[in-house]
């Protein structure tokens, strides 16, 4: 079976990690392609997009497992081992853009917004509505209980969770973004070798972007501090 010899190629290549790490190398990237052959066929699940960024990562592609990992992301929004192994490729990016301007306001305002998941947002959601009609039917008989007054507070939660949640599905309709795969990116004016670079200093693989605009082999895309530019579109994996 295809997913066995990708998990035993990568067993394989953890284990000559330490003692040939060239040959490690190799071994992983064996594996990654095992695991994207999987994908091909049409299986998509979180587990499989995870072992594949962990393949990807351990073979020296950076961009390409920040985008699986992305992927897995979506699919296990819950799950430690996810998060902590897309904190760490991030950490080994050679270029560190944060979020600045509007974006770093709305993530510091609704930090409870862009810092849990979307899961666990719905989940919240869900409870706030039943205790909600819970506590609007206990009411109706006990007119002199004192838990009535958290009708109004449930009531709130509950639109504040909901509209987050909505707002959550809203963006990954609508959402398409990218991470770099190559070094030394040059970010262009305009969609074409002719323009001048938009930048002074280039890109290197795994930074992250939103895509604004697609025209021919060419993105136009927005990074992180809200800066503009062009790139071709294979330095690239749309996510």
């Amino acid at each position: 079976m295809l997913l066995n010899e990708a998990q035993r190629a990568f067993d394989r290549g953890a284990e000559m990690r330490v003692n040939d790490p060239d040959q490690a190398i190799s071994v992983f990237r064996e594996a990654a392609d095992k695991f994207q052959l999987i994908v091909d066929s049409g299986i998509r699940n979180g587990r499989l997009y995870y072992n594949l960024a962990n393949a990807r990562l351990e073979s020296g592609r950076l961009g390409r497992a920040i985008a699986d990992y992305r992927r897995a992301q979506r699919l296990l929004p819950n799950d430690g081992r996810v998060e902590h192994n897309l904190s760490y490729a991030r950490s080994l990016r050679r270029d560190q853009i944060e979020f600045t301007g509007r974006q770093a306001f709305l993530e510091t305002l609704f930090f409870w917004h862009y810092h849990t998941s979307s899961s666990l947002r719905f989940t919240s959601a869900l409870a706030c509505y039943l205790l909600f009609w819970l506590l609007l039917i206990a009411r109706t008989f006990f007119r002199q209980w004192r838990w009535r007054y958290l009708l109004l507070p449930t009531l709130v939660l509950w639109l504040i969770l909901g509209c987050s949640v909505a707002v959550d599905m809203h963006a990954q309709a609508a959402y398409s973004g990218g991470v770099l795969t190559a070094d030394n990116v040059i970010v262009r004016k305009g969609n074409g070798e002719g323009f001048e670079p938009q930048f002074k200093q280039t890109l290197n693989e795994g930074v992250e972007f939103s895509v604004l605009e697609r025209r021919g082999d060419w993105l136009h895309i927005e990074l992180p501090d809200g800066k503009t530019g062009w790139i071709r579109a294979d330095q690239a994996e749309i996510i």
